[in-house]
């Protein structure tokens, strides 16, 4: 027993290590390269956006009211 709680002594005061030392990173490496990606995927689905606007805007939507008229006329 007293080898289990010595264990579980060893692996928790690890861990509390790897805690402190996470929380106490002064670099901001990883909040800066996260907020990148962030920016590039709202800038790249605000252009594939765009894009599926103007295509059925300009395409799809008049050429489907086209051939609706015809059918009714």
């Amino acid at each position: 027993m007293t080898k289990i709680i010595a264990y579980a002594r060893g692996k928790a005061s690890a861990l509390t290590t790897r805690v402190r030392v996470a929380v106490s990173n002064q670099r901001g490496d990883f909040y800066i390269s996260d907020a990148v990606k962030v920016i590039i995927a709202v800038v790249l689905g605000a252009l594939l956006l765009a894009a599926i606007t103007l295509i059925f805007n300009g395409t799809i939507i008049p050429r489907i009211t086209e051939v609706i008229n015809s059918l009714f006329s």
